[in-house]
């Protein structure tokens, strides 16, 4: 099936009315998980799971690992589904409240691998515990996949 992308202005009109499906990657290599300091809003500032919106025509799974390959220059492996959970925020990119339904992944990275951010992060940066001022969100999803 072709993937559809659709333009900025009526993702902004759909966004301002409708929730959007998104995938979120925890990204585990060994012990360590991998996070991103998200550069735009929503969580603008935040260390966030790699992760975004899935495309018309392209599955879950062939999302998740597209975002983490775009974000990270990783081909990782998917493991399993942790859960489904929404996001509700006062902002956006666009200005509007944003709500996400998201689907949250566990995934394998090879070890050895450079990673690299692309633009939705200023920074990666590999974790072998939960900080306690992350959001509740990313804090949950992270002990889901056994990490304390």
């Amino acid at each position: 099936m072709k993937q559809h992308t659709i333009s900025p202005v009526l993702y902004k009109k759909i966004i301002a009315v409708m929730p959007i499906p998104c995938v979120d990657v925890i990204v585990v290599q060994g012990k360590k998980f991998l996070l991103g300091k998200r550069v735009n809003k929503p969580a603008q500032g935040l260390w966030w799971f790699v992760g975004g919106r899935v495309i018309k025509g392209e599955t879950i799974e062939r999302a998740a690992i597209r975002k983490v390959k775009e974000e990270t220059g990783l081909r990782v492996r998917l493991q399993k589904i942790l859960g489904v959970d929404d996001t509700m925020f006062t902002d956006s990119a666009f200005g509007s409240p944003t709500h996400t339904v998201n689907t949250v992944f566990c995934a394998v990275a090879p070890a050895g691998h450079t990673i690299h951010h692309d633009s939705q992060n200023v920074a990666l940066q590999w974790f072998s515990k939960i900080n306690p001022h992350w959001p509740a969100y990313v804090k949950a999803f992270l002990h889901k996949a056994g990490f304390k």
